[in-house]
């Protein structure tokens, strides 16, 4: 498999996990079983009420607005935390029509790294359709700072920090320590407790080693050691850590994934989605598997889908989850343009 297919893997993994979850994120396992049988929903869902279009939450609209901060800050050459703001409140202005501080009006206009790139976010009316928008996002934004690590909007720990951390991976793949890093920031421009925003870092870390080529095994053991470096990190490396000992263990599924929790919180998320990655082969199997529970099913189908995308590859997603998926071609945009900015990096840590 070559770069480029972990990396749309990755994007259209997260957007198709998404999708699936998006349906039932607010029902129960009874619930679900009840609607769409004992197997529960097992594609992407096209909705006569859209379209026919597989429909996308705010969980990967923000994941794009994360890509393109990132090379709004690069292109810029300022912080990928301010790079990363900017885009944000470009999120919030779609989700509620309004503009905190006068200064950035400018920001709702195409930018030239979109011209560079060949994009324009602001003129795309799909990213304006309001899917449950997490209130924690809206209020720290709806207060115009730009918060971070050391001083924060909240308390915080839910699980909407972690849910558009992938394309830091992305953009940092192979500098696990900066995905880390640049991971945190982003989570914490919206969620001020540190497990929230570290689980951001640590599903960034993750991306970042997988999109370098490495098994699942060499990222987990990668990201937790970064994890563990820092302070306020037990908590969350605990919930892991317990998924991971969970996932060997021949208990049921169902059993196993209430143990664990139910994704609204962080480290919830993302041990949930760290079991139901060693607990299957593939991507449609662990996108199942994360979606069909009690919680948070389109975050954790969401964070499931960015790590089995990355390992997979984009050629492994089913066809007909992409069929007529929201954003589809502007996700695969954002994937091309976090490769070609990474290619060099990863390209040559794949030759030694």
């Amino acid at each position: 498999m070559d770069s480029l297919e972990r990396f749309t893997g990755c994007m259209l993994g997260g957007a198709t996990g998404d999708a699936l979850g998006y349906i039932i994120e607010f029902d129960d396992l009874k619930s679900i079983h009840k609607k769409y049988g004992p197997y529960g929903l097992r594609t992407v869902l096209k909705l006569e009420s859209n379209g026919r279009k597989g429909v996308i939450s705010d969980d990967t609209q923000m994941t794009l607005f994360t890509a393109d901060g990132l090379l709004w800050a690069d292109h810029d050459d300022i912080e990928p935390q301010e790079g990363i703001y900017r885009s944000y409140m470009r999120w919030y202005y779609t989700q509620t029509d309004r503009i905190i501080r006068p200064e950035q009006t400018s920001w709702m206009k195409q930018q030239d790294h979109e011209k560079n790139w060949g994009y324009d976010m602001m003129g795309d009316q799909s990213l304006f359709v309001r899917r449950a928008p997490g209130k924690t996002c809206l209020t720290a934004l709806a207060s115009g700072n730009c918060y971070d690590t050391k001083h924060s909007a909240n308390d915080s720990k839910g699980s909407s920090s972690v849910m558009r951390a992938a394309p830091v991976g992305l953009f940092y793949a192979g500098d696990p320590e900066k995905a880390f890093e640049v991971g945190c920031q982003s989570g914490s421009l919206t969620h001020g407790n540190p497990m929230a925003w570290m689980a951001a870092g640590t599903l960034s870390a993750i991306i970042s080693i997988l999109a370098d080529g490495k098994e699942i095994g060499g990222a987990l053991s990668g990201a937790l050691r970064i994890l563990q470096e820092h302070d306020n990190s037990t908590g969350l490396l605990k919930s892991i850590l317990a998924a991971v000992d969970e996932a060997v263990t021949d208990r049921n599924p169902v059993r196993s994934m209430k143990k664990i929790g139910s994704g609204w919180a962080a480290d919830e998320a993302m041990a949930l989605a760290v079991y139901c990655v060693l607990k299957t082969s593939s991507i449609k199997d662990a996108v199942i598997m994360a979606c069909n529970q009690d919680g948070d099913s389109d975050t954790c189908g969401a964070i499931c889908g960015n790590i089995t995308g990355t390992m997979y590859g984009s050629k492994t997603i089913p066809k007909s989850w992409l069929s007529h998926l929201e954003c589809k071609d502007l996700l695969e945009k954002m994937a091309q343009c976090m490769y070609t900015k990474a290619a060099p990096e990863v390209d040559e840590v794949s030759a030694m």
